[in-house]
C-alpha cells in the first residue's frame, strides 16, 4: 500500500515550522532559497541556499519529537529519524540539514534534517479519482482521490505527480512506528481512498 506522509490534521500551529525568524514565513531573507524546490520530487539544487528554520514554540517542546512540520507540508526529522530514512530509504530521500534552527527566538543546538523526495512517480488511480480541472485541463486539485496499493519506481519515498503528495511505502511507514518515532499527533500517515484517512491513528 502507498500512504501519503503529511502533517497531521490537528497539528499544533506552535509546532509548524517557518523558513526564517518569523511567523508563516515561505523564505529565508537574503537568501535564494525556494521552498516549491522540496515538493518538485527532484535533488535539491546544488546552487540553492538551505533555510534557516523557526518555530513559535519553546526548544524543549521542539526537541521532544522525532517529526515535525514545516510549512508547505514538508517534514523536518531529528537526527535518530534521519538516521533511519537514511539507511532504509537511502536511494530515494535527501536529507537536508537547514543552515540554523530556532525555537521561540533560543537556537537549537540539536540536528534536525529536512526530508526531500529526490524521485516522482505516478500513484493516483485515475479512474476512481475525481479531479478539478483547469481551462486547459490540467489538474488543480483533487475533489476526491485513490491512490494505487502499488507504483512503478515507488521505492520507500517519492512525490505524487499530480496531487504533490509526499508518499511512504507502508512497510516504512510501518517501521517508523514500531521504532516508535513520535510526532505531535502522530507521524501523519493517511490512506488515499477517496478522501484522507488516517493510518494506524497516526494522523
Amino acid at each position: 500500500m502507498i500512504l501519503s506522509w503529511k502533517a497531521p490534521i490537528y497539528h499544533n500551529e506552535k509546532l509548524l515550522g517557518s523558513y526564517d525568524a518569523e511567523s508563516g514565513s515561505y523564505e529565508t531573507a537574503g537568501s535564494n532559497f525556494e521552498y516549491l524546490s522540496l515538493l518538485s520530487g527532484k535533488t535539491f539544487p546544488a546552487d540553492m541556499d538551505s533555510p534557516k528554520i523557526f518555530f513559535p514554540c519553546s526548544k524543549k517542546k521542539l526537541t521532544a519529537y522525532d517529526c515535525l512540520w514545516l510549512l508547505g507540508d514538508i517534514p523536518l526529522v531529528s537526527q535518530r529519524l534521519a538516521n533511519f530514512l537514511a539507511q532504509k530509504a537511502g536511494a530515494h530521500v535527501q536529507l537536508l540539514k537547514p543552515i540554523s534552527i530556532a525555537a521561540n527566538g533560543e537556537e537549537v543546538a540539536e540536528d534536525y534534517y529536512i526530508v526531500n523526495a529526490a524521485q516522482t512517480i505516478s500513484a493516483v488511480d485515475q479512474s476512481k479519482s475525481v479531479a478539478e480541472l483547469s481551462d486547459s485541463g490540467s489538474i488543480l486539485y483533487f475533489n476526491e482521490i485513490w491512490f494505487h496499493d502499488s507504483a512503478s519506481g515507488m521505492g520507500e519515498i517519492a512525490r505524487e505527480q499530480d496531487s504533490g503528495d509526499l508518499l511512504i511505502s507502508q512497510e516504512l511507514a510501518d517501521a517508523m512506528i514500531e521504532n516508535k518515532f513520535n510526532g505531535d499527533k502522530g507521524l501523519g500517515f493517511y490512506i488515499a481512498n477517496r478522501s484522507f484517512t488516517p493510518y494506524k491513528d497516526h494522523a
